[in-house]
């Protein structure tokens, strides 16, 4: 029963998001481009429905611009951000998951385990590697970044920092025990 109920929650949250995605997907393609708009066309279809005059056409037809702009990148942005929160909880449950799956099968049989445990560790590792060496210096990057850009740059440059050094700490490693697996096999194989 129990598992029933967490399966009929699971897919409710899944029809919730794929609902929201497709509203987020179809706002966005009704809405058009902001090249498709241009302000004195605007103006003009303003004149004919009376909600502006020959004298001030092109500042309302601005205005109209502005705001279907401004419209379509809040929609894009929110889209964006609720893609980035579906994201979040994805990897937060999926880390919670393999914790757990983890946690019972050391408890079962620690020798099943093991290989698991070793590699949470160098994720672990790496995660801590990857903070310790995510600086922010943009030296070399003079002619890219504005003073008033300056900030943006060290946080996006931190940011790539961050995930290259853990992708690197955990992709060495890995390559390394999958060459020590390849050899031990081969070795394996000439003695049988």
């Amino acid at each position: 029963m129990k598992n029933k109920l967490v399966t009929n929650i699971l897919f409710g949250v899944t029809a919730l998001i794929f609902i929201i995605a497709v509203y987020f997907l179809v706002t966005m393609t009704i809405n058009g481009a902001p090249d498709a708009y241009k302000p004195d066309q605007m103006g003009i279809e303003l004149i004919d429905q009376g909600k502006a005059t020959p004298a001030n056409y092109l500042e309302e037809g601005q205005k109209a611009y502005d705001s279907q702009v401004m419209k379509i990148e809040n929609n894009i942005l929110s889209g964006v951000n609720f893609m980035v929160i579906v994201l979040l909880i994805a990897g937060v449950l999926m880390i919670g998951f393999l914790l757990y799956g983890l946690i019972n099968t050391l408890r079962h049989d620690f020798k099943k385990g093991l290989p698991s445990l070793i590699f949470s560790g160098i994720v672990l590792l790496a995660f801590v590697w990857a903070s310790m060496n995510s600086g922010d210096d943009t030296q070399g990057f003079e002619s890219l970044v504005s003073k008033e850009g300056e900030v943006a740059a060290k946080s996006m440059l931190s940011q790539t920092n961050f995930w290259v050094n853990g992708l690197l700490f955990v992709f060495i490693p890995g390559a390394l025990l999958l060459i020590v697996d390849l050899v031990w096999s081969i070795i394996k194989g000439y003695r049988n």
